[in-house]
């Protein structure tokens, strides 16, 4: 009787440890999507150019410490976010920094036939795709798409690439990398358009695609 119970106790705790981790993890997802106001993105903003401290994080969104820190904490829990403390610091410098939790993206699709989300690893690659599809004339974004997978076998060569121009019928993108060859491409409206490719030894000019 003894070994029965705890047997059904065992069951018992299995059975409620894999409904706790189910509501847990639907809990986080309810949860990650209440992340992204304005003061979070704020300081996802600011640690995507550099890991900072909690104070300097007040200091740059003029809030309160005992904020920023809640709120770093709940970003810290969601996975967007990790701290280090710095070990040997001098004196006045920050005990600890934050910095974002690698290179991820939240999707929501409200598509027909395709309504979802989720948040993803991304890779080099699915970042370029971003940067083009935040380009904000769609035929643009159509020819860079097509122009980015005929030149995707150079990406490891590459240093950085930007778009410098966009004319009529003409898009020029600056390269610090190997010697690309101009070529055409057709826009969904059926106009040929040339891309053509400057070297240069910054490139800091215009959108920026691509930075290793």
């Amino acid at each position: 009787m003894e070994k029965s119970t705890r047997v059904a106790t065992k069951v018992s705790s299995l059975t409620f440890g894999t409904f706790a981790v189910a509501v847990a993890t639907k809990v986080y997802r309810m949860e990650l999507e209440t992340l992204f106001t304005a003061s979070k993105w704020e300081i996802l903003q600011h640690l995507g150019d550099q890991p900072l401290s909690p104070l300097q994080l007040s200091e740059c969104s003029s809030t309160s410490l005992a904020n920023i820190s809640q709120q770093l904490r709940l970003l810290e829990m969601a996975g967007l976010v990790t701290s280090e403390r710095v070990p040997n610091r001098d004196k006045g410098q920050p005990r600890i920094l934050y910095r974002l939790a690698g290179d991820q993206g939240y999707f929501i699709s409200t598509s027909t036939d395709f309504v979802e989300k989720g948040l993803f690893k991304l890779s080099s690659y699915n970042k370029i795709i971003l940067k083009i599809w935040f380009y904000e004339d769609a035929n643009v974004r159509y020819v860079l798409e097509k122009a980015f997978w005929r030149i995707e076998e150079n990406l490891a060569n590459i240093k950085r690439l930007t778009v410098r121009k966009v004319a009529n019928k003409k898009i020029e993108l600056c390269v610090i990398g190997p010697k690309l060859e101009p070529f055409s491409i057709t826009d969904p409206e059926g106009n040929d358009v040339l891309v053509t490719f400057t070297k240069d030894t910054k490139c800091k000019d215009g959108h920026v695609l691509y930075e290793s």
